[in-house]
């Protein structure tokens, strides 16, 4: 990597930014669906729209762009990998963890309201250890359900510090790793163990996000026209094809979201200066709204099944505020929890 290819990638990605947003935005509109058709009327429209879910591949994508780019000059460094893990885990696990806590106390209280919790000691032990904890009906589900996104992610990020650790090109240890378990993917069955619901495709998602940072260090570029057709054209797609299995998710969802990724880095410098403020704010908070909407949802989805009554304009109003609420709670932990705790662990450790 030369000096140039430094030069030429920006520390941070504005454009990025807005995409971290729309992506926790989309598992919002997702799960504000689900809580109308739990809540209030299952036969309504859009209960049964799964798209929203692909908000998860464009955060995958995400993750492998921004690894390369924040972590490139770590790699001369002595301990690299201790150090990028160390990044890792202060960002990622206190919030995690203090949200999943609170999700425990919530199902201790609140006891009926909270739907489809198990807290037996396995499927707590494995939620606070980002092991994959499945549901009586065989789902990926911890204690916190979005959680188990992170399983992967720090799957990724293991790989990643190891190829930190022997000072090699970072593919040539994602992609032979993310590979087999793509590959036992497809092999899988129901009679495997239940552990082995790890094995997915959609992994094959942050190698798309560790290819596309590496082209953009060396340059690489779309043309604005083109990229604004990525974008429209990703965002098309990931809106109305449905996912017809999990193994062709990578397919159907991840191609578009590395499109719309791809689409955004490629016109970082023409939108990056008119990027509005609360839009970057949004992406900032993008982690927090991701985690902490599981709470906002179903208070208003009990809310609104006392006072709502099936229609579309009061799914419509529901679905609004979910994503209003969602959003402003989740950048009011960002702004009162998240913040002020990253500062206090990170103080004296620059990251």
């Amino acid at each position: 990597m030369t000096a140039q290819a430094h030069e030429r990638a920006p520390a941070n990605f504005l454009a990025i930014q807005v995409l971290r947003a729309v992506a926790a935005l989309l598992v919002v509109l997702l799960h504000a669906f689900e809580t109308w058709g739990e809540r209030v009327d299952p036969a309504a429209p859009g209960v049964n729209w799964d798209n929203g879910a692909a908000g998860v591949d464009i955060f995958f994508i995400i993750s492998g762009f921004v690894m390369v780019i924040s972590s490139r000059r770590l790699v001369d460094q002595a301990g690299a990998w201790l150090i990028f893990l160390r990044h890792r885990v202060v960002r990622i696990v206190p919030l995690y963890w203090l949200l999943t806590t609170a999700k425990i106390v919530a199902v201790l209280v609140l006891g009926g309201v909270v739907l489809r919790t198990s807290l037996d000691f396995k499927s707590v032990a494995g939620s606070y250890l980002f092991l994959p904890v499945t549901d009586s009906a065989g789902h990926f589900r911890p204690v916190l359900p979005v959680g188990w996104t992170l399983t992967y992610e720090f799957l990724f990020y293991l790989l990643f510090a190891a190829a930190l650790a022997m000072r090699v090109d970072v593919l040539s240890v994602v992609v032979p790793g993310l590979g087999l378990i793509a590959i036992a993917a497809l092999a899988r069955t129901e009679a495997w163990p239940a552990w082995t619901i790890l094995f997915d495709t959609i992994v094959v998602e942050f190698v798309f996000g560790v290819m596309l940072a590496k082209w953009t260090l060396r340059g690489f570029r779309l043309p604005p026209a083109i990229a604004g057709v990525f974008i429209l054209f990703g965002f098309g797609l990931i809106l109305i094809l449905p996912m017809i299995s999990e193994n062709a998710r990578v397919l159907t969802w991840g191609i578009p979201a590395f499109a719309i990724v791809a689409g955004a880095v490629s016109l970082e410098s023409f939108v990056a200066p008119g990027l509005p403020p609360w839009l970057l704010t949004l992406g900032d908070a993008s982690y927090s709204i991701y985690l902490s909407h599981g709470f906002v949802l179903p208070a208003l989805g009990l809310l609104f099944s006392r006072l709502a009554w099936p229609g579309l304009w009061p799914e419509g109003l529901t679905i609004i505020l979910c994503l209003l609420f969602g959003s402003l709670v989740g950048s009011g932990v960002f702004i009162l929890i998240e913040s002020p705790m990253l500062r206090a662990l990170r103080r004296g450790r620059p990251l």
